[in-house]
Order: C-alpha cells, then sequence, then structure tokens
C-alpha cells in the first residue's frame, strides 16, 4: 500500500479505500468472483454513471452483471474492455467523480537584493500633464426650495359590520357509542436514503409464461443451468458491436440456431416433459470474445412454489 506517495485517487467516493488505492498503483485488480466493500462503491459509482446492475444491485459481490457494466462503462470511455477494475478504470472513475483542484507547486524564488537607493515604483512619463490654472470653486446659484402642494385628506366611510346573533347555539350531543379520538401529534420519520436501482419487470406472455432470471455469458462456448417449468422461453441478446451466429442445445436434445444483431433480442421457445424441470442450456457463437446476454421467462418459478 502506497497512500501517501503523491499518486492517490483523488475523488471522496474513492479515496482512502485501500483495495481501490492498490487497483491505482497497479498492486492489485478487482474483478469477477471478488466481494466487499471496495466492489460496492464501484457498482454504486456505475450506477450514478447509468451503468446498472439491475438484478443484483450494490450487493458488494463482483459477479458477472457487474463485469457487464465495468465492460460497458469501458467501451463507453474508449478504455480496454476487459471487465477488470485495474489502475485505468479506477483512474477514470476516480477524474469523473473529483470535483476539488489541486493547489500548483510553488517553488522556493531567491528575494531580490534591495537596492540603499530610493527609486520610484513606477518609472515616471516622458510627458508630462499640464498644471491646472488657479481657479477658485465655482459655486452653484441658490435655488428657492418649492413646497409641493398638499392634497385634501378624505375620510372613509364608515361601514358597520352586522354582529352575529347573541343565542348560543347548542353543540349536537355525543352519542354514547361515538367515540372521539384522541389529538395524536404525527411523528416526524426519516427515511434513509438509497441509491436507486434498477429492477426488471414481472411481466406474463401470450402463454402464461414470467420472468424467471437472467444472466451474462462470455466466450464463445459456455452454459447455464435454471429449474424451470415445461414451458420455457430463452431471450437471447448480443453486447458485442457486430452480429454473431448462436447455436442452443439442451438436455433435452433440441438444437436451435438463428443470427443475432446488435441490440436485437432473440427469442427461443422450449418444451420439457415435466415441471420443476433442470433446463441446462449449451451456447455456442462464433465470436471468440462474445458477450451474451440471456432472459428466461417460464410458466413455472421457484418463488411461486414456496
Amino acid at each position: 500500500m502506497t497512500i501517501g506517495d503523491g499518486h492517490d485517487l483523488r475523488s471522496s467516493r474513492f479515496a482512502g479505500d485501500e483495495v481501490l488505492e492498490g487497483c491505482n498503483d497497479k498492486e492489485r485488480v478487482l474483478q469477477r468472483g471478488d466481494s466487499g466493500s471496495a466492489v460496492r462503491k464501484i457498482q454504486q459509482a456505475l450506477i450514478v454513471l447509468g451503468f446498472p446492475v439491475p438484478e443484483v444491485g450494490a450487493n458488494g459481490i463482483f459477479s458477472g452483471e457487474t463485469e457487464l457494466a465495468v465492460r460497458s462503462y469501458q467501451e463507453a470511455r474508449g478504455l480496454k474492455v476487459d471487465g477488470i477494475v485495474g489502475s485505468v478504470t479506477i483512474g477514470s472513475l476516480d477524474e469523473e467523480f473529483f470535483t476539488g483542484t489541486q493547489k500548483p507547486s510553488v517553488s522556493p524564488v531567491t528575494e531580490p537584493q534591495v537596492s540603499e537607493v530610493p527609486s520610484p515604483l513606477f518609472p515616471e512619463s516622458p510627458v508630462r500633464s499640464p498644471r491646472a490654472s488657479p481657479v477658485g470653486p465655482v459655486r452653484a446659484p441658490e435655488v428657492q426650495p418649492v413646497s409641493a402642494p398638499k392634497a385634501p385628506r378624505v375620510e372613509a366611510p364608515v361601514v358597520k359590520i352586522p354582529q352575529p346573533p347573541t343565542t348560543p347555539i347548542a353543540e349536537p350531543p355525543i352519542l354514547t357509542t361515538q367515540t372521539v379520538p384522541p389529538e395524536q401529534t404525527p411523528a416526524h420519520v426519516t427515511r434513509p436514503i438509497t441509491p436507486p436501482l434498477t429492477r426488471l419487470p414481472k411481466t406474463v406472455d401470450s402463454k402464461g409464461r414470467k420472468f424467471h432470471t437472467a444472466g451474462t455469458l462470455i466466450g464463445s462456448n459456455s452454459s447455464f443451468e435454471a429449474e424451470a417449468g415445461k414451458s420455457i422461453r430463452l431471450e437471447v441478446s448480443t453486447l458485442n458491436t457486430r452480429e454473431s451466429n448462436v447455436t442452443i442445445k439442451t438436455n433435452t436434445g433440441e438444437i436451435k440456431e438463428s443470427v443475432i444483431l446488435p441490440d436485437t433480442p432473440v427469442n427461443f421457445e422450449f418444451y420439457g416433459v415435466e415441471e420443476p424441470f433442470i433446463w441446462r442450456f449449451y451456447i455456442e457463437t462464433d465470436i471468440e470474445d462474445s458477450l451474451i446476454e440471456w432472459k428466461l421467462y417460464s410458466n413455472w418459478v421457484p418463488e411461486e412454489s414456496e
């Protein structure tokens, strides 16, 4: 740890954190699988900058969703897109949140030797201004004060306000079954301020399938497993900047292929034999550094079975 070596983080959001200072000094990195307060600070900063972590939020765990947010930030800022928080990435985040200014360093200057001969601070101009002629002060002529005419005083007419009748009005009796609520002073409740979190809506499609779970896959050959119902809809989209060919295989023997364009999700439907069913999906692409985002919809979700 080299805090105080002149290369520390400057924003109040990151400064003083030993893990992030170590990332800034190239002594370590934050990547998928890490956890702790340093990861939470990175997640909160990404959410503030518009790179959300929709499912988990700022939970302090560097998951695949956090890695996707880091990659999106790196691509938007023109950095190396590797999903790892190293010296360059934490330095870029620190510059965005740094609001102070550094004091310029002042080098010692040798004070000039003062001459004993008195000299004017400013050189005398070669052109001399003409001297004013001795003219006495000019007095302004006296002006007689003018009195303003007084406006005649107008008395406002007296208006009589009708008085209410003096006969007392009897209040309605309180029934024996009627209760008078006591006076209560509303308590002042202070709610903690929490950072905004993006949540995916749990919509239901035409076949009664609800949102089940989501995630991100990295690489040209990857897989994931989920316990879901017999009717499945898998929504797949690519986060790369070019189109890719995708092949999806399941443990039920089904194989489906499609071409996925950037920012254009593709839906695949699968049907099992029982409910719930342990689904396993194998996803292959023709891009080596592929970044695939998937969302699973099912007619059975675990939370409904509890």
